[in-house]
């Protein structure tokens, strides 16, 4: 054995036994904890828990174990898991002040995610934030956002009617165009555009980087000053090497914003707002609520929340009308009636078109983008159902759990918007999904304009274009194959389709809008 092998051994063998002499002890006299597999001494559930498929693997234990709760650890960290909408909405929503804090995101902070709401800590600094980013992204404020979702669906789906081979990268500059307009004020003007590049890198560095407070260097916050060679931690390897991606992103479009608001170009993104705000206070001497630094981890934000789950659920969706023709003739036969045939679908034909919407639910429930979401935090010790859970646990909600949950979906892995139908109209009678945008007092704050971005891009994709299975050479159908990726979001990765117009008046109607935006900017 070579002098570096036994220095990497003794060096692990070290850490763990500090993890084991640090760790929490739980208070004498509690009720139990949940149930869980049988973990190893010293490791604990470490090497218990599969990096791939966890989602998956706990909502097995959580039936095997017949509870809704199950409980492992890892060098000492307590991880609750909820499987059920249930005891998500009893500990996330109503008990809500206890569970509001995150754990460290030790390796998202080497990445560079560190100054980003999604990941901040409770306190101040976070309730700033949300604050901020809560008034901007009501239900009622992202109303002014409409007409430029509209758009960029309309000119995302000609862009795919010229070139459909390019769809994937069309409905992503759909997705980029409207977080970074929002955000930053930033226009991305065709498909390979340089932000859609810098937005691509950090999307691929934040997909691929792994599930959040599920590694090593985040139950072990010390770990991240190993060099790679000692720590053997693939996530933090990947953190260092894709960190660039996530501070470009950050850096380019804030200083456009920057340098736009110094020669006084009015803009009503995020960022724009906030930076005349701070640059009017300074001028007066009055003191800002918010740094620089605070505007540029808000907006980021945004991107994180808006971008790569945009354009992922609208992966799901064609994957889904590829496999599932039958729904996708029944939608557009919806669009026809109602919409007609002389206009393309706004937002405000949504009321009139439900059906659309189911299958947008349906898109969240049957495939989650973040399987167990962004982890909570216990803030002091709490009990539920007879179980302990103890201070400083990290809580997961196990979305994948939840929406293929038997008991209140009936044949969760069946692809249907039916299933929304209420009892009389011929449909299963079954609620929405819950959890595809967090829970309690983390809810995603942008998910009234995601949400928006999704559905306006289906209606005109249904509206306007044939989605099908490729023709192979020998003139059968390819059946896509439906694989996924595995890491901080979920998404289809690349498969085979066809796509084209529905017809010459679906092309003179996309070609129309386009002319009357160029008339109206």
């Amino acid at each position: 054995m070579g002098t570096s092998t036994l220095t990497t051994t003794a060096a692990c063998v070290a850490v763990v036994l500090l993890l084991y002499l640090l760790r929490p002890r739980s208070p004498w006299g509690h009720p139990p904890l949940p149930p869980g597999p049988p973990g190893e001494l010293l490791l604990g559930h470490l090497r218990v828990i599969p990096k791939d498929r966890t989602a998956e693997t706990y909502a097995e234990w959580a039936k095997k174990y017949n509870s809704d709760i199950i409980h492992v650890k890892s060098l000492g960290q307590s991880i609750i898991v909820l499987n059920s909408v249930e005891a998500a909405k009893d500990l996330l929503d109503r008990r809500g002040a206890n569970y509001c804090d995150r754990p460290r995101f030790t390796l998202f902070e080497v990445m560079g995610w560190g100054k980003t709401l999604t990941f901040l800590p409770f306190g101040p600094r976070w309730q700033m934030h949300r604050k901020l980013l809560q008034t901007t992204f009501s239900n009622t404020n992202v109303r002014q956002w409409h007409q430029l979702q509209v758009n960029e669906a309309r000119k995302s789906v000609h862009s795919i009617a010229q070139d459909p081979s390019d769809w994937e990268v069309s409905m992503k500059r759909f997705a980029v165009a409207i977080v970074l307009k929002v955000s930053y004020g930033v226009d991305v003007h065709h498909n390979h555009d340089p932000y859609v590049k810098i937005a691509d890198d950090a999307m691929y560095a934040t997909g691929n980087g792994g599930a959040p407070a599920n590694s090593i260097v985040d139950i072990f916050p010390p770990f991240r000053h190993l060099p790679d060679w000692l720590a053997r931690d693939w996530s933090l390897k990947f953190a260092r090497e894709w960190g660039w991606a996530i501070q470009k992103l950050h850096d380019v479009p804030f200083a456009v914003a920057q340098d736009e608001v110094a020669r006084g170009k009015e803009s009503p993104s995020f960022a724009h707002t906030l930076l005349e705000a701070y640059r009017s206070n300074a001028k007066k001497g009055l003191v800002n609520e918010w740094s620089l630094d605070d505007i540029k981890g808000a907006a980021g934000a945004i991107f994180i929340a808006g971008a790569d789950t945009t354009w992922a659920t609208i992966m799901v969706f064609v994957l889904n009308m590829v496999l599932h023709p039958e729904i996708q003739r029944e939608a557009q036969a919806l669009i026809d009636r109602v919409v007609g045939q002389d206009r393309l679908p706004n937002l405000s034909d949504r009321p009139s078109l439900q059906y659309i919407d189911h299958i947008v639910q349906e898109v969240y429930r049957w495939s989650p983008l973040a399987p167990l979401g962004i982890p909570h935090k216990a803030l002091e010790n709490d009990v539920y159902n007879g179980m302990f859970i103890p201070k400083g646990s990290i809580v997961f909600a196990n979305s994948r759990a939840m929406t293929q949950d038997e008991r209140i979906y009936r044949d969760p892995k069946t692809f249907n918007p039916d299933r929304y139908k209420p009892l009389c109209a011929g449909g299963y009678g079954e609620p929405l999904p819950l959890g595809q945008f967090g829970f309690g007092r983390r809810v995603c704050v942008g998910r009234f304009l995601a949400d928006n971005s999704v559905w306006i891009a289906a209606a005109t994709m249904l509206a306007t274009l044939d989605i099908g299975q490729k023709v192979g050479p020998d003139g059968q159908a390819v059946e896509p194959k439906v694989v996924f990726t595995n890491g901080g979001t979920c998404h289809p990765e690349h498969f085979e389709c066809s796509i084209s117009p529905r017809s010459r008046r679906a092309e003179e109607l996309l070609r129309g809008s386009l002319a009357s935006q160029s008339q109206t900017e």
